[in-house]
């Protein structure tokens, strides 16, 4: 209950208990003046009575007597008015029925007025002629307090009411500050630290809410300086200064974890070697050989940004660079690769005018089974080629990667259009548990593949395709449709996560038809449901990414970025995006376990994710020995072989 509905409460109950003592003294103050008063009034009128009709009763005159009688009872004071002749023992007496008029019967039985009784004697002289006899009506003494009662009541339910109103405006007034510091908390609480500008002149709410500034631009600054800490040592430990690209160490880890993925499809590998860069060195200075690498990353990065899926580019050394694309195919290899020699030989004709030759470029597709040695002795063997064909040389080799690429890219397309159609995916799913226990599964992720004609292709196979084809926004729609049918049949425990490609999200059409879907979802289904998206397609499109947030958070539903830490960013999207929980790269899962100056990066991102409140969960851990070292640091849930392997829904 809030604060203000308890001060209302309260005000209430007091000024209730206000009127009930009010009504109380009241009630009992009235009725004995009206006791009081018709006591004075029956005996009064019993002594006039008897004045008025001695000389009629010495008469004898009867007829007078009982006139007097009535004009006294017409009064409407008494319930009985009764002479008694004692010349003749009879009674003259008029009495009334005691009906009671204008008053309800619960007030009548609730209420308990005595009857006043007062006598006179009849006498002429010394002789006593008679006696009168009258009674009051407790009508009257009803009717009067009903009267007042309701008066009273009447009067305080209006000046209640009229206070209770200007009170609650008050109050409300009065509280604007107290809801403003409830907003702050919870924008606080959702990792949005915002300041209040207006200050209360009440001296307790002015030093709540300067507490609560203080509060919010600390864990501002704290924040910011994990962010810095955790940006700077990722650079100072992965990046290359020079060209701003992943250095030899970044690749290494990114490649180890890449190559033990077992749902590996077809991997482009791409070694470029830049010509006389030593001899740029000595002749124009460094200056120019740096500008040189720096304009080169720049047509790197350029040419690969198309790519939907991961892809790495580091500076191996001096005057070499690769680059490490997953899921492609060997033409798409071969269009980047010429690409990418176009690019360099624009850029040495316009910018670093030198020689004729630039680079050389040895390119190699890898099949689902080729180990990183392997990988990079077939690419290095590649370049070696392209530098043999002289200068400029360009070089792609295909390794036979089997059939399943080999199919054309209109029967491709056939056959996604064909699986949309026909929603012929098979889903599966992958555990995520909580490190210190790991028998608590809480999320598992889900992961499709294409099935056709008797053959399953993953994800890698056919993702690349659909986004070329414009088809990753109906394939997501299709997913997700088969994962809330899913549900609604089995009733799951845990959360079931979904992958959103930043193809599907970013069109306004996709995000119209996921709310119309929530809205029409209940509550128990859409809380066991979850989207991430990759953190490359955030940086990408981290407008887009924001609109997708704050639509799952408005029907309470999970939200989570995969693959952090993959992509050399300032980290500050996580507090734009407030999502639930971060999923780290799997090369810094390794690394954890490694070297101590290896582990103190992830340290540093736990603490930064935790300090926003969010949960941090660790991917490819694949052995025993990487859940126990995980476990010194905060991390609150794990994912990989070791936890279960992906298995059918």
């Amino acid at each position: 209950m809030t604060l203000f509905k308890q001060l209302m409460i309260t005000i209430v109950a007091i000024f209730s208990l206000m009127l009930v003592v009010v009504m109380g003294i009241n009630f009992n103050t009235t009725k004995g003046f009206l006791v009081s008063q018709l006591e004075s009034t029956t005996q009064d009128s019993a002594i006039s009575l008897s004045m008025s009709i001695s000389d009629f009763m010495e008469l004898e005159d009867y007829v007078s007597v009982d006139s007097s009688v009535q004009a006294v009872f017409d009064s409407g004071y008494f319930s009985e008015v009764r002479v008694h002749v004692y010349d003749t023992d009879k009674n003259i007496a008029r009495i009334n029925s005691n009906q009671i008029e204008g008053v309800p019967e619960w007030f009548i039985e609730l209420i308990e007025f005595d009857e006043p009784i007062a006598n006179a004697v009849i006498s002429n002289g010394w002789n006593e002629l008679g006696q009168v006899y009258i009674t009051g009506s407790a009508g009257y003494g009803y009717h009067q307090l009903w009267l007042a009662t309701r008066d009273l009541v009447i009067s305080f339910l209006v000046i209640g009411s009229l206070t209770l109103l200007v009170g609650m405006m008050a109050l409300r007034q009065l509280f604007k500050p107290l809801a403003a510091v409830e907003a702050q908390a919870e924008a606080i609480q959702q990792r949005k630290f915002v300041k209040m500008e207006y200050l209360p002149k009440t001296r307790e709410l002015r030093s709540v809410v300067l507490s609560m500034n203080r509060m919010a631009e600390k864990l501002e600054k704290e924040f910011a300086a994990e962010a810095e800490t955790a940006q700077w040592l990722q650079a100072k430990a992965f990046k290359d200064p020079v060209s701003g690209l992943g250095n030899r160490n970044f690749y290494e880890s990114q490649a180890t974890a890449h190559f033990a993925d077992n749902d590996r499809t077809m991997d482009g590998l791409i070694l470029v070697s830049l010509a006389d860069l030593a001899k740029l060195n000595n002749e124009r200075g460094y200056e120019a050989a740096d500008t040189f690498i720096k304009y080169t990353a720049e047509i790197l990065t350029e040419q690969v940004k198309w790519s939907v899926s991961s892809t790495v580019v580091a500076r191996l050394s001096g005057a070499d660079f690769v680059i490490l694309m997953s899921h492609i195919d060997l033409e798409r290899l071969e269009s980047t690769v010429n690409k990418i020699m176009s690019s360099m030989q624009e850029l040495l004709a316009t910018r670093v005018p030198y020689s004729e030759f630039v680079a050389s470029i040895g390119a190699v597709v890898l099949d689902s089974k080729t180990t990183k040695s392997k990988a990079m002795a077939q690419a290095d063997a590649a370049l070696r080629s392209a530098k043999a064909l002289g200068l400029n040389g360009v070089k792609v080799f295909d390794v036979d990667v089997g059939k399943n690429m080999a199919i054309g890219r209109l029967a491709w397309k056939e056959m996604l259009e064909f699986a949309i159609e026909n929603k012929s995916f098979r889903l599966r799913k992958q555990s995520v548990a909580e490190v210190s226990n790991q028998e608590n599964v809480f999320q598992q992720e889900v992961f499709a593949s294409l099935e056709h004609q008797d053959q399953q292709y993953h994800a890698g196979y056919f993702i690349g395709l659909a986004e070329q084809f414009d088809l990753g926004e109906k394939v997501d729609q299709v997913i997700i449709n088969l994962v809330v049918d899913y549900i609604k049949n089995n009733h799951p425990k845990t959360l079931l996560t979904i992958n959103l490609s930043a193809s599907a999200y970013v069109k306004p059409a996709f995000i119209t038809w996921l709310d119309g879907l929530l809205d029409d979802l209940k509550d128990d289904i859409k809380s066991k449901m979850s989207f991430e998206v990759s953190e490359q397609s955030v940086l990408s499109t981290e407008d887009h990414a924001l609109l997708l947030s704050k639509l799952l958070k408005r029907h309470g539903v999970t939200f989570g970025i995969d693959n952090v830490g993959k992509q050399f960013s300032a980290f500050q999207y996580v507090q734009d995006l407030m999502p639930d929980y971060v999923k780290v790269d799997p090369s810094y899962t390794k690394l954890a376990v490694g070297k101590e100056s290896e582990s103190f990066f992830m340290h540093t991102l736990c603490k930064m994710f935790n300090s926003l409140n969010v949960q941090v969960i660790a991917t490819g851990v694949e052995s025993k020995k990487q859940l126990e070292i995980l476990q010194r640091f905060d991390i609150y849930g794990a994912q990989g072989y070791i936890l279960g392997r992906a298995e059918d829904m």
